[in-house]
């Protein structure tokens, strides 16, 4: 058995730079990964399927409608194995959990049957955030997905997660926000010894989707405005169209204190905590 972890992809920053005449909306985003997330398990040449387990299984398809199953489907010359995906993360939460479980898919395919990688169109034909999920440290995400930018390994930061248990559909909220032709990220050069100035350049961004996913899910700004309280809390925003947001820490005494401290106030909500890789 051959595992491969599909790790959780956050949007620390997403901006709305327009919308093509295709109804595909153009981003420009910086993305990172952490160590919080799904863990597939393949085993070659027994009998062909998927098996989803996990604490958030009951919420997806064991079928062919997976992403998992369709991501293994681009490998047209090889007969598919038998996967487990452990499912560890919330669905539809804003953290990438089925694009990063279809590019750990592809990953693990790809190593075992030693396949090429597809190329970014198969990729993107599987969800636009399969692309990034392919990468690791930190990336600037841009176009559709299409467009990737690695730009540094990831910075010894503490993350906290949190997500209200409440699934949001992409498509309902980009379609809710009104301004779709917005500002892009301003670059930036990471300095490993300037972690403050690292910051200073997230907060300096946004997410535009955030007013959007407020009004469908408004427990987005009970967590905002919990997560701001926290000491420690560098940086705090939602990921992606939502409902997971997250806050980023340099000091990781502050990050257990704070996970304590929301698992305390909010203990229905989903909250783990991790580091960016």
């Amino acid at each position: 058995m051959i595992n491969e972890f599909a790790p959780a992809k956050i949007n620390l920053s997403l901006h709305l730079v327009g919308q093509k005449s295709d109804g595909y909306h153009l981003l420009d985003s910086i993305v990172s990964f952490v160590n919080i997330g799904d863990t597939l398990r393949m085993t070659p040449g027994g009998s062909s399927g998927l098996i989803v387990e996990g604490p958030f299984a009951k919420d997806l398809p064991s079928s062919n409608h997976n992403l998992v199953f369709k991501a293994a489907e681009i490998f047209s010359n090889v007969r598919l194995p038998q996967i487990t995906l452990e499912k560890n993360i919330p669905v539809a939460s804003g953290i990438g959990g089925g694009s990063a479980d279809a590019a750990a898919t592809v990953r693990l395919i790809s190593k075992v049957y030693d396949e090429p990688k597809p190329p970014i169109n198969k990729l993107i034909s599987l969800g636009a955030d399969v692309p990034v999920c392919m990468h690791k440290g930190i990336v600037r995400m841009m176009g559709v997905g299409e467009k990737i930018i690695n730009l540094s390994p990831a910075p010894n930061v503490g993350i906290l997660l949190v997500n209200p248990r409440k699934a949001l559909s992409t498509s309902e909220v980009f379609n809710a926000v009104k301004k779709k032709n917005n500002s892009g990220v301003k670059s930036h050069t990471f300095m490993e010894d300037k972690l403050n100035l690292w910051f200073d350049w997230i907060n300096s961004m946004r997410n535009d989707l955030t007013s959007s996913a407020i009004n469908l899910v408004p427990e987005i700004r009970f967590i905002l405005d919990k997560l701001v309280t926290c000491d420690g809390a560098k940086v705090v925003r939602m990921s992606g169209s939502g409902a997971t947001c997250f806050a980023l820490f340099e000091n990781f005494d502050l990050l257990q204190d704070a996970k304590d401290k929301i698992g305390k106030d909010c203990p229905s909500f989903w909250c783990e905590k991790g580091q960016l890789i």
